[in-house]
């Protein structure tokens, strides 16, 4: 079944609304400019961003609200969810050890080439990428260490 993009984006946007008004009363930091609702809120708003967008472009493609599509299998079905219990799972276990950029990167490609069936260099690039922008979010912008684990010796 494939839903309109029009409608995924108003529950998207829907998302993102809801998200801002509940963590508009989070605590503020003492000192701070910004307190415990300041990364929700911006995930909220790239949520309404990004839902918008696809508003729009359902908006000008038109077409049937939903489409009947073959169905999955199941044993695919489950197989992408084992893929990703076994990656937390691996993350949490493994992250303590080996560090977040280690692990993070390596889950990443092995998900991102499974899901794409074997496009391994855009599973590399894209982990890369992912891996990089959410060390330099949570360590740089929000002061959020996030352990380095047997690199810790090789940079410091």
């Amino acid at each position: 079944m494939r839903i309109h993009d029009f409608i995924l984006g108003l529950l998207t946007v829907l998302l993102g609304c809801i998200t801002v008004w509940l963590s508009k009363d989070f605590p503020s930091l003492p000192r701070q400019d910004y307190g415990a609702g300041t990364f929700p809120t911006l995930v909220a708003i790239l949520l309404i961003a990004m839902g918008l967008i696809l508003c729009l472009r359902g908006w000008i493609r038109r077409g049937p609200l939903i489409i009947w599509q073959d169905a999955i299998p199941i044993g695919h079905v489950l197989f992408c969810i084992m893929a990703v219990v076994v990656a937390v799972t691996g993350y949490i276990l493994l992250e303590p050890v080996l560090g977040f950029p280690i692990v993070s990167l390596v889950m990443l490609t092995v998900l991102i080439g499974i899901f794409t069936k074997g496009r391994w260099w855009l599973a590399i690039s894209v982990a890369t990428v992912a891996t990089l922008i959410i060390w330099l979010t949570f360590a740089e912008l929000l002061l959020v260490p996030l352990s380095l684990g047997i690199l810790e010796e090789v940079i410091y």
